[in-house]
Formats: structure tokens, C-alpha cells, sequence
């Protein structure tokens, strides 16, 4: 496959008619299919850049990103899939050798730089924009920030490989002008999506109607920070996102993917009957109540939340096929994608406190809130638990809250980063084949691209 730009650059002007949608609560998702006009006239006022920012939304909740194959690629990648029938391209990703070909993940690494494409391109016509000039660039470098945070995740060893951070991480698109790929250093990276998170956290407002929010952006700052190890920032930003208290932990299980919606929900894509119906590659891999799906649990993993207790083991189904463990989070025509939720962000700052040692009162509030529904109110630590205790709770409940949610290899990775190998499939954490290889497509853009090495676990 060829990644080529020009393409991109003539697809990525959508018909002005998502202009008129405004800023309402799901307009950017009850688009028609894009079609090509010139730039000059689809970038011609405000509502011109509008349209070209809800596109790139579009592509961020599209099949190839959010709506499912960036959640399908990080779990083949981790320890909590039975993959070992796995062949072609999900043999390849779960047998942690992947090769420049393989369709399935090119074609999410060209959605995710369409993505901040579109960002570009709305970044370089704010001049067009009048009364939400700010919004935009927020929401612009909100986009382009979470897109680069993803690809660097997935096609770079982790922040702390190296001592500074120079080793090499993905390429930095900050502008629409087609040029061949270089890649920047991981810590080049980082520094970039945190200046972009901490210039959409003052652009963007609290509330805004379905799009990306001031909340959204230190959420994902926390997310990031967490994934770097830095603690203090982690805990901080997190903390701002959970103290708001403009969102809440959702009382049952089922409404984390709903189509009513999640109360937890802090950026999401949003889907909406006969527009845009997100999730659609979730339910492809991962859905159970049709017909036994690709994506397949392993005993070891539901030996973990199958216990008498615990209410999430419902999140799981060891029986309408014998011999398989699939999951049922996503059994539904219709729900909307939580992308960062209130769950995490709890279990972020627990972590983030006991490996700081301080406010561990806080902690062990918020690792008891995850027990107090996940047991129905039948388990709980001490309100005196040391910091090694809350962290083991911590980590754990992070493994099966978010089990199918595309986390786990990433905290492989980040835990790895501190010295701990905690993969279940016995993968040093910095092994070649836990980062992808890029595609053809972006090393034919530059003869000198360095590709990432060769190579599997094992």
C-alpha cells in the first residue's frame, strides 16, 4: 500500500453542507459521505473550516481509528486474547512480527495521519474563523495531539527505552505540506502532543455540544503522563478531570457502551441512528451474541474476573460456544465509543499516588469505588493500605475494567519502561515485536526512512 498525500489533500475538503450543521450535540457525526469540492471554496469563511474539523472527527470515530481497529490491533499486540488460530495480517500482529505489508494496520496509520491532516488543515485557516477561532484550535490540536499519541504507542518502543528519550519515534506532521516522512525522537513526540493538549486545555470550554473539550484535553494529558511515568503530572491531571465532578461513574456495567451514552464518558465518539453509527470494526471483531467472533479471550484471563463476585464476569460468555471465552461488551447494533472515561481516570490517579507515595487516602477511595461496584459492595481494601497494596489493586482492576478497550499493551509497555516484565505471554517489554513495523507505503516517501527493526518476542 502507498500512502499517498496528494490523495488526502484533494479528500479531505468535504461538501459545505456539514457547514450549516453548527456546534450542536452530535451534528459533526450526521454527516452525509465526503465528497470533494476545491479548497478554495469549501475553506472560503468559518463554516468551510468547520466542516473540514468535523471530518476530522469523522476519521478519528471511523472503523480504521476509534470505531475499532486501533482497540483490535493494541489487544491482538497484548496478553488477553487467545490469538494462536490467528493468520494473515492478525497473525502477523499477534505473533509480534509484522512486516511493512499487512492492509489491517496500514490502513489505520494512514487514517491516523488523515486525521491530523485535517487538523493541519484546519490549524493553517483560522483566519477564516470569527467567533470560534479558539474552539477550533483547540479542538484541531486536541485531534492531532491524541492521533500522534496512538501512533507513537504503537510504532515506537515506549518513553524510557532510553535514558533521554532520543530513540527514534514517529513522524511529526505539524503542517499540510506533503514531504517525506522523518522521524522524530519519542521525546520530540511527547513534547508535542503535551504542548498541543495544554494549548487545546485553555482554547477549548467546559461544555461543547459533542466535541472535544477543556476536559477531554486534561484527561488525555493524564493519560499521557501516566504513560511517560511521570506521576506527579499524572495524578494532577487527573485529579482536575475527577474533582470537576461533571462526570460520574456509570451504576451498571452496560452503559459504558450504550447508545444512551455514559455518564463516565469524558470524549467519545458519538453515534447516531442512520448517520453515523460508530464502532462498527468493534463489532466486527468483537461482537458474540450473532455468531463466534475473531477476537477470543484466554482462560488464564477469565480465571481473573470469574469469580463468584465479581459483577464484570458478565462482561464475558464461556458457554454459548464451548471451548471459546468471548466477550460481550460490545453486543449491540448501536453504542457510542467511550475513548477516555471516568474509570480510567480513577485508576490513573490511584496508581499515580501510591507510586508517589502521597495522598493515599484519595487512592484508596478511588480503587474502593472500582471494587464497591465491580464486587456489588462486597470488597474492598483498608482504609490504612500501604502503597504497594493500592498500586497491585490498581493495576489489576485496570487490566479487566479496560480488558477489549485497546489499553493493555500500552501498560505492558509503561510498566516494562520501570523495569517489570508483566506480560503474560512472557515478552521482554521491549522486545522488537511489541512496536509495529510502518508501511511500505511511508518508507517509499523517503529512501532513507528508518524502519523499525526486525524481529519477534520470542
Amino acid at each position: 500500500m502507498k500512502i499517498n498525500y496528494k490523495n488526502i489533500l484533494k479528500s479531505v475538503i468535504v461538501l459545505s453542507v456539514l457547514a450549516g450543521t453548527g456546534t450542536g450535540c452530535k451534528k459533526f457525526l450526521e454527516a452525509p459521505p465526503p465528497e470533494s469540492i476545491p479548497k478554495e471554496v469549501a475553506l472560503a469563511d468559518e463554516a468551510g473550516v468547520k466542516s473540514v474539523m468535523n471530518s476530522a472527527y469523522q476519521i478519528v470515530g471511523g472503523g480504521n481509528m476509534f470505531g475499532g481497529k486501533i482497540q483490535a490491533i493494541n489487544e491482538m499486540l497484548a496478553d488477553q486474547l487467545e490469538g494462536i488460530l490467528f493468520n494473515g495480517d492478525f497473525g502477523e500482529i499477534y505473533g509480534r512480527k509484522t512486516s511493512v505489508f499487512g492492509a489491517y494496520k496500514n490502513d489505520m496509520y494512514q487514517d491516523m495521519y488523515q486525521a491530523i491532516f485535517r487538523a493541519n488543515t484546519v490549524l493553517e485557516n483560522l483566519d477564516k474563523a470569527t467567533t470560534m477561532r479558539d474552539n477550533l484550535e483547540g479542538q484541531a490540536k486536541f485531534i492531532r495531539a491524541l492521533s500522534h499519541f496512538e501512533l507513537v504507542k504503537l510504532f515506537a518502543q515506549p518513553y524510557g527505552f532510553s535514558s533521554d528519550n532520543s530513540h527514534l519515534g514517529v513522524p511529526l506532521r505539524l503542517n499540510t505540506a506533503i514531504n517525506a516522512g522523518v522521524r522524530a525522537t519519542v521525546k520530540q513526540v511527547y513534547d508535542l502532543i503535551i504542548e498541543d493538549l495544554k494549548a487545546a486545555e485553555i482554547k477549548l470550554p467546559e461544555v461543547n455540544g459533542g466535541y472535544a473539550t477543556k476536559w477531554a484535553a486534561k484527561a488525555l494529558l493524564a493519560k499521557v503522563y501516566f504513560q511517560m511515568n511521570d506521576f506527579n503530572n499524572a495524578y494532577a491531571y487527573a485529579n482536575q478531570v475527577i474533582e470537576s465532578k461533571k462526570f460520574t461513574l456509570d451504576a451498571t456495567y452496560s452503559l459504558r457502551f450504550s447508545e444512551a451514552g455514559s455518564a463516565e464518558s469524558i470524549f467519545q465518539i458519538i453515534s447516531t441512528r442512520g448517520a453515523y453509527e460508530a464502532g462498527g470494526e468493534l463489532r466486527t471483531q468483537f461482537r458474540s451474541d450473532i455468531s463466534l467472533p475473531t477476537m477470543k479471550f484466554t482462560s488464564a484471563f477469565y480465571a481473573s474476573v470469574n469469580t463468584s463476585s465479581d459483577v464484570r464476569k458478565t462482561w464475558f460468555n464461556a458457554v454459548k460456544y464451548p471451548g471459546n471465552i468471548v466477550i460481550t461488551k460490545y453486543n449491540s447494533d448501536r453504542f457510542n465509543v467511550p475513548v477516555i472515561h471516568l474509570t480510567e481516570m480513577k485508576l490513573i490517579r490511584a496508581e499515580a499516588a501510591a507510586e508517589n507515595n502521597a495522598n493515599l487516602d484519595v487512592a484508596i477511595k478511588d480503587v474502593n469505588d472500582i471494587l464497591n461496584r465491580a464486587y456489588a459492595g462486597t470488597k474492598s481494601i483498608p482504609s490504612n493500605s500501604s502503597a504497594a497494596l493500592i498500586k497491585t489493586n490498581a493495576r489489576f482492576e485496570h487490566s479487566i475494567e479496560m480488558a477489549g478497550e485497546g489499553n493493555r499493551i500500552s501498560e505492558i509497555k509503561r510498566i516494562g519502561a520501570r523495569g517489570e516484565n508483566v506480560d503474560k505471554r512472557g515478552s521482554v517489554w521491549n522486545c522488537p515485536g511489541f512496536v509495529l513495523q510502518f508501511p511500505q507505503g511511508e518508507m517509499a516517501t523517503n529512501t532513507s526512512f528508518q524502519r523499525n527493526p526486525e524481529g519477534n518476542c520470542f
